[in-house]
């Protein structure tokens, strides 16, 4: 498990609270709990009722929803930085998606007390809190689009970027990018059938571009792949 102090590193580096003020910073990683979640634990379920905030500090997590009449399914992999949880701190209605560890993870969980605690101490914490929904929406603006890109190699390769963390840029760290998802899953995120994603992850390794192993997709050349998306 990771000492607190370096979990505190890790979230204040990269994703949402990394955006924030110190003074923030400090009010939420003070009344953060470090959690672990084994391979296949669910953090929370579609429908479950409210409850905190979690940010993911080291591993991973599989993100499922089912907005329409389909579903549940993955619909995105998360980075360690990233947050979840506050659409239900601001509506106290039940979960809308759904959070599965990918394998071992660690998360902060900041309790719906604590949300309460920090906004009653300053009300305008609300504009950080909300952040995390900007962010959100950002990503979700821009899967909408990556579904629009009509050639469906493309298309897989955008929404490969994107669950990697690396669809605009390249993260700085040089830890390499590993996805956990199947090529199932990963078929249905990209809109084409199990067979032509297995295809297209075979030439993308073959060129170097990801190396593949069970349940598990490394990213070896994410600026490549992004140059073929403007080609």
């Amino acid at each position: 498990m990771l000492h607190r102090n370096e979990a505190c590193r890790t979230v204040l580096k990269q994703g949402w609270l990394s955006q924030t003020p110190a003074s923030f910073q400090g009010e939420v990683l003070a009344r953060c709990l470090l959690q672990r979640f084994k391979q296949g634990a669910s953090v929370y379920s579609i429908g479950d009722k409210p409850g905190g905030m979690f940010g993911l500090v080291a591993g991973g997590l599989g993100v499922t929803m089912a907005p329409q009449e389909e579903g549940p399914y993955v619909a995105h992999f998360a980075m360690p930085g990233t947050w979840f949880g506050e659409a239900a701190a601001f509506t106290r209605q039940p979960r809308m998606i759904g959070l599965t560890a990918t394998r071992d993870s660690e998360l902060f969980h900041l309790p719906l007390s604590a949300v309460d605690e920090i906004v009653k101490r300053d009300p305008s914490a609300w504009r950080y809190l909300g952040l995390v929904t900007l962010d959100h929406l950002r990503l979700s603006l821009g899967a909408a689009d990556d579904l629009m890109i009509r050639n469906h190699v493309k298309r897989f390769v955008a929404v490969l970027l994107r669950t990697a963390g690396c669809r605009l840029t390249t993260p700085p760290s040089q830890c390499p990018i590993e996805i956990d998802i199947n090529h199932e899953d990963l078929a249905r995120m990209t809109n084409v059938a199990r067979t032509t994603a297995g295809a297209i992850l075979r030439t993308l390794e073959a060129d170097g571009c990801v190396a593949l192993s069970y349940r598990r997709i490394e990213m070896l050349a994410p600026d490549r792949l992004r140059r073929m998306l403007r080609e």
